[in-house]
């Protein structure tokens, strides 16, 4: 059994991000913590019902994933780069120092989302391997619809099979119908399992979510 931690920028990055990856480690018995961040909605309009409402859905879509455990921190939507770096990194750190992670998914550094990229860089920072414990694996995960458009290319080298958990991560998806859209959008559900698909394909499955190996101690 493994701890797990899935740093989100956003209530939906950790579905649409690695959401059949969550419910193999599920499966496999480790426990996962989900640390969002912002509310995810701020950007559009502050609406208290539509924040409310936004959590208890994600909070429906790591149960189905099954994720043991979740936090939210409620900064507002598109403002990370407000937030002093050091508080973010504390936030981590806190995270870190209890829960003890092996592995941290975060977000890719060259994600055309400035949240997502503020959040690697504070992960890096909080999961420097120092000290008498640190988190020994970090992965960056692709978001549909942000990372694909970023300046730097996604190029992921490590891929996860998830063919059999592709339709309990469309279950939890759909908790996020505000988020979904209409084919061809990457946000759409059909875009999402071609995205699965293209990722199976470069690795010789049929269903796959990619990452990037950002570091690893054995």
């Amino acid at each position: 059994m493994k701890k797990i931690l899935v740093l989100a920028a956003h209530p939906d990055d950790e579905t649409f991000g690695l959401g059949g990856t969550i419910v193999k480690h599920s499966k496999n018995r480790d426990d996962v913590f989900v640390l969002t961040f912002t509310e995810g909605e701020s950007a559009r309009k502050i609406n208290k019902k539509n924040i409310i409402k936004r959590r208890e859905n994600a909070k429906k879509a790591c149960a189905v994933l099954g994720v043991k455990k979740t936090k939210f921190l409620d900064f507002q939507d598109q403002k990370l780069d407000s937030i002093p770096l050091l508080e973010l990194c504390k936030e981590i750190e806190s995270v870190i120092k209890i829960w003890k992670p092996e592995i941290i998914y975060t977000h890719f550094w060259g994600d055309l989302n400035q949240d997502h990229r503020r959040i690697f860089e504070a992960s890096m920072i909080a999961s420097r391997p120092v000290g008498k414990y640190f988190p020994t694996k970090i992965l960056c995960y692709e978001v549909p619809s942000s990372t694909e458009w970023g300046i730097n290319g996604f190029k992921p080298n490590i891929f996860v099979d998830v063919e059999e958990v592709s339709s309990t991560k469309v279950r939890a998806c759909k908790y996020y119908k505000n988020e979904l859209r209409k084919f061809p959008h990457p946000r759409s559900l059909k875009a999402l399992s071609i995205r699965e698909q293209y990722w199976g394909s470069v690795s010789n499955k049929k269903h796959a979510e990619a990452f990037v190996l950002v570091r690893e101690v054995l």
